[in-house]
C-alpha cells in the first residue's frame, strides 16, 4: 500500500499492510533536525507558524517535508493556529508577551523557540461585544490555505487540517479554564455568547479546509485533566458537545473523516464524544486512560490513535524504551486493524530525533499485519 491507502484503510477500521504512522503536531526544532538545516531565526509567534504571512506558509510546507522524511502516512498541512491574513502583526505587551491573531495573550520563550498561552483579552461583556475571530474565508486567510494545498496536493501522503470546537479558544480567549468555568455557573449568558462567537469562527475553519480538500479534520480541544473532564458531563453535553457535533456534520457534508483529540481522562464524557460520530480518537493519555479497554470497547465504531509515551519515553528514553513502548501501543490496539500509531500528543521539543526515527523503524518492522506470531 501506499501511505494514503494505509491511512485510510485504517481510519475505516481496515487492516493495511503495516501500522499507520502520524502525529498531531512537530514543534520547530523538530522540524529542523529532522530536515538537517536551520528554518528560520526567530521565535514562533503563531504556534506552528512565525512572525509573518509568507514564512507560515513555508513553516507548514517544510513541516510536510519533515513528515515525509520520517516516513509518515499522513501530516497535519494546516491548523488553524497559524493561518492567518497578511498585515497580521503579534502585538506585544512586553518583550516576551504578546496578543495574538485570536486574543490569546501567549508568552515567547526564545531558548525553546515556541510560545504558550498565559491570559486573553475577553474580560467582560463589553469586551465580548467589540471582539472578533479570524475569519477563515478572509481573502488572506484562504489563499494561504489554497497555496499549501497546491504544494501538497498529489503528494502520497494524507492530509489533515487541524481545527477546533470552540471550548479550546474560548476558555483562552477569556484568560483561564478557572474564569469561564465560574462564568458558566454565575454569568452563563456571557459564557454562551463567548462560546457560540469562537464556535462559530472554528466552524469557518473547519469548511474553508474542506473546501480547499484536506483529507480529515483533527479537532483539537481539550476536554479533561488527568482527573477527569474540566466541566461536569451535564455541562460538557449542554456547552461543547453541540459544538464537536457541528463539525462531524461538517465533515460528513464533505466526505471527509473527523479525527478527535483530547488529553486527560474523558471516560466520564466518552459515550458522548463517541456519538457524535467521530472517525478517531487521539491519544489515550498514558497512565490516565487504557487504550486496549478503548478498543474494545469502541473498535467497532472509531479508529484508536496513540500514544507512544512523549512525556518521558520519546524525550528521555533510550533506544530499546522507545521500541518497548511502541510494541505496548501495537499490542494494545492493533490487532484487527482500525489503529494508527502516534505519540501521546505531539512530536515537542523536548523530544530527541533519533527516538522518533526509531519509533517510526519500530513500527514498520513490529507492525505488519497480519499481527499473528510477532515475536
Amino acid at each position: 500500500m501506499n501511505h494514503r491507502e494505509r491511512f485510510f484503510r485504517a481510519l475505516e477500521l481496515g487492516e493495511p499492510d503495516y501500522v499507520p504512522i502520524t502525529d498531531l503536531a512537530l514543534d520547530p526544532p523538530i522540524v529542523e533536525q529532522v530536515l538537517g538545516r536551520p528554518i528560520m531565526s526567530q521565535v514562533y509567534t503563531m504556534a506552528g507558524g512565525s512572525t509573518s504571512w509568507d514564512q507560515a506558509i513555508t513553516y507548514r510546507l517544510l513541516l510536510v517535508e519533515a513528515c515525509k522524511k520520517l516516513d509518515f502516512d499522513a501530516v497535519v498541512a494546516l491548523s488553524d493556529y497559524s493561518l492567518t491574513t497578511r498585515d497580521y502583526q503579534p502585538r506585544y505587551v512586553d518583550k516576551d508577551r504578546y496578543v495574538d491573531h485570536w486574543g490569546r495573550v501567549m508568552q515567547a520563550n526564545p531558548r525553546s523557540r515556541t510560545t504558550f498561552f498565559v491570559d486573553g483579552v475577553v474580560k467582560t461583556p463589553e469586551d465580548l461585544e467589540s471582539y472578533e475571530p479570524p475569519n477563515a474565508f478572509h481573502p488572506d486567510i484562504y489563499e494561504m490555505m489554497e497555496r499549501i494545498m497546491r504544494s501538497v496536493r498529489g503528494e502520497d501522503i494524507a492530509v489533515i487540517g487541524q481545527c477546533h470546537s470552540g471550548w479550546h479558544f474560548a476558555f483562552q480567549v477569556r484568560g483561564g479554564i478557572d474564569k469561564i468555568l465560574l462564568d458558566l455557573h454565575y454569568r452563563p449568558s456571557f459564557a454562551r455568547n463567548l462560546l457560540d462567537k469562537l464556535a462559530r469562527a472554528c466552524q469557518s475553519y473547519a469548511k474553508a479546509m474542506a473546501e480547499v480538500g484536506v483529507d480529515a479534520l483533527w479537532v483539537t480541544d481539550d476536554y479533561a485533566g488527568k482527573n477527569g473532564p474540566f466541566m461536569n458531563p451535564r455541562m460538557f453535553r449542554e456547552y461543547e458537545l453541540p459544538y464537536l457535533k457541528a463539525i462531524v456534520d461538517i465533515g460528513k457534508r464533505y466526505g471527509i473523516p473527523v479525527l478527535k483529540h483530547s488529553d486527560g481522562n474523558l471516560y466520564p464524557i466518552l459515550d458522548d464524544i463517541v456519538n457524535t460520530g467521530i472517525s478517531a480518537l487521539h491519544p489515550m493519555e498514558p497512565g490516565v486512560m487504557d487504550m486496549g479497554d478503548v478498543k474494545r470497547r469502541y473498535g467497532d465504531r472509531i479508529c484508536v490513535m496513540g500514544n507512544v509515551d512523549c512525556k518521558y519515553v520519546l524525550p528521555y528514553g533510550t533506544e530499546e524504551d522507545v521500541r518497548r513502548d511502541v510494541r505496548r501501543c501495537i499490542d494494545a490496539a492493533a490487532e484487527g486493524g482500525g489503529f494508527i500509531l502516534t505519540s501521546s500528543n505531539s512530536l515537542h521539543a523536548n523530544v530527541k530525533v533519533e527516538n522518533i526515527f526509531i519509533m517510526v523503524d519500530e513500527a514498520r518492522k513490529y507492525g505488519r499485519y497480519p499481527l499473528s506470531g510477532r515475536s
